[in-house]
């Protein structure tokens, strides 16, 4: 059974789950498109976007010392982190959806074997 997850349009952004592996086509960053091996998955981590508060309290202390006004909150963008026998990859989720993210994080994660557990 193949199921198609489409998480952003333009740049697309899917990913494809099959049996035994998983393809990701990632056209803005290309490098992360190929077809992976659920067997030589060892983890698949989805993380939001957050506030960098350590890049975000250093440019408002530069910016009271130089008087510039350019300070604010610094973010750390939403990825999806899969480490992979080799290799680790990081999908970045600007502009995509969330929630299929999430759900297909789950899915992945359950069809990992579960001798790979980390």
């Amino acid at each position: 059974m193949t199921e198609t997850v489409e998480l952003r349009n333009k740049p697309e952004l899917k990913i494809i789950l099959n049996k035994d592996e998983f393809e990701i086509v990632d056209v803005s960053d290309p490098k992360n498109s190929g077809i992976y091996s659920f067997g030589k998955l060892k983890k698949a981590e989805l993380n939001a976007e957050r506030t960098n508060w350590l890049i975000s309290t250093l440019s408002i202390i530069v910016d009271l010392f130089t008087g510039g006004g350019v300070g604010g909150k610094f973010k750390d963008k939403a990825n999806l982190n899969l480490e992979i026998e080799n290799q680790n990859l990081k999908v970045w989720l600007v502009d995509a959806d969330f929630e299929k993210a999430k759900r297909v994080t789950k899915l992945i994660n359950n069809k990992k074997p579960t001798h790979n557990i980390v």
